[in-house]
């Protein structure tokens, strides 16, 4: 059975979640568990990019460029993609980031880099 390239797509696309889900999880339980020093300043510093995604991503003006700027991507394959599901995906995405911040008792680092900039 040949499967369709539509549905290629999204099986790379779900694929790519999963995976992404998964790392993020690592980080963040490496974080929690790892004592000071360069690695686990170097995992802080790739949560403060996490935390900052999610930030943007609580912006609706920046969430409704992201969700068109994919639906621009995927547009020149003629795959139509509902932004309510484009932006469910995003929301989900930044729970869960926030979730394993609680759960791993992570700081804010966002708000701490702030102070930095």
């Amino acid at each position: 059975m040949i499967i369709s390239s539509e549905l290629q797509i999204f099986l790379w696309a779900a694929g790519a979640l999963l995976a992404a889900n998964l790392l993020i999880m690592a980080l963040f339980v490496l974080f929690a568990k790892l004592p000071n020093g360069s690695l686990k300043a170097a995992i802080q510093n790739s949560i403060f990019v996490l935390d900052k995604f999610a930030d943007h991503m609580e912006n609706s003006q920046k969430r409704a460029e992201v969700i068109r700027q994919i639906n621009d991507v995927l547009g020149w394959r003629r795959i139509l993609i509902p932004a309510a599901l484009i932006g469910w995906v995003i929301d989900a995405e930044v729970a869960a980031i926030r979730k394993m911040q609680r759960a791993t008792d992570c700081p804010d680092l966002h708000k701490d880099g702030e102070a930095n900039d």
